[in-house]
């Protein structure tokens, strides 16, 4: 049902039959005092520059999306990395095997229930990731910029790190072209 608050006037709503005054709101549901549900009105009657601003809202909003976006993106791979490299130096100094990954990835996965990303197999694709990239300095370079995804593709399609690091370079840039 959508009602409306008027004051004193001559138009009245049609299907309602109340009064419509300037100051009239649309609301929806039943009137109570100190709880209306406003409808936006329609778009006659709106400022001139009204759907210029709205365009201007909606871009900075996608540009504001896009940059959480980038940077969560950006985050996950640190984390992935300091993660694959705590892997490798207990692998390396305690011995550690399939079945302690196995372990982590079920502990992980009950201390972080909500969260995706720590299955043994992403394990072990979070310590071959470290294990290319053993510099820290990859994490601040276009490749932390790559999805998770497309940093797998290139662990899994180049085995040589003097290719890998390049492509990732020039597939990264291309994706900045592209936005």
């Amino acid at each position: 049902m959508i009602a409306a608050r008027a004051g004193r006037s001559k138009r009245k709503i049609p299907a309602l039959g109340k009064p419509l005054s300037a100051d009239t709101r649309l609301t929806r549901g039943r009137f109570r005092d100190g709880a209306t549900f406003p409808v936006a009105q329609g778009q006659i009657g709106l400022p001139r520059d009204y759907a210029s601003v709205l365009s201007q809202i909606k871009n900075r909003i996608q540009q504001e999306r896009l940059r959480v976006v980038l940077s969560a993106n950006s985050g996950m791979v640190k984390l992935y990395w300091d993660v694959g490299r705590a892997i490798l130096g207990k692998q390396e100094s305690a011995g550690w095997g399939a079945k302690v990954i196995d372990r982590l990835a079920a502990d992980l996965r009950d201390a972080y229930p909500d969260m995706q990303g720590f299955s043994p197999r992403n394990l072990k694709y979070i310590r071959a990731f470290a294990a290319a990239w053993p510099d820290a300095a990859i994490v601040q370079r276009p490749v932390a910029q790559l999805p998770w995804r497309q940093d797998i593709a290139l662990l899994e399609k180049m085995d040589d790190k003097k290719t890998r690091l390049p492509v990732s370079d020039r597939r990264w840039r291309a994706a900045q072209w592209m936005t």
